[in-house]
């Protein structure tokens, strides 16, 4: 099992979204994607993070070796952080709106597709 596996396991396991690990680290959401596809790898600091947040060692984080846990009973970083009722309200918005935003550009997607359909093919001029 190699680095990528690895954080995917954890990450399932902690049930923890790719947005909240993203905006924990001070990363894109599209770069955790990259780390769990094995397209890119975190540099040192953001491993040694990423690793503090999900409450696992970052020797068995990068090479599956030694204790998977920090602590003896699993606990996450994360949640060890009081997040007030507002906080909450306005990532839950926020997440809302990301999800709008994908639907609309999914929707322009295809309505550029169906537009790209309807033009004419035009015969080269050989």
């Amino acid at each position: 099992m190699g680095f990528s596996e690895r954080l995917e396991e954890i990450i399932e396991e902690r049930g923890i979204s790719k947005y909240k690990i993203a905006k924990a680290i001070d990363i894109s959401a599209s770069t955790i994607g990259n780390y769990i596809k094995g397209k890119t790898r975190p540099d040192p600091t953001k491993l040694s993070v990423l690793s503090k947040l999900l409450g696992v060692s970052k020797s068995w984080l990068q090479t599956g070796e030694g204790p998977k846990y920090l602590l003896e009973e699993p606990e996450i970083a994360y949640q060890q952080t009081p997040v007030g009722l507002n906080e909450k309200l306005v990532i839950e918005r926020l997440l809302n709106l990301l999800d709008k935003q994908h639907e609309c550009i999914r929707e322009k997607d295809m309505q550029i597709t169906q537009l790209i359909r309807k033009i004419p093919d035009v015969p080269s001029q050989n």
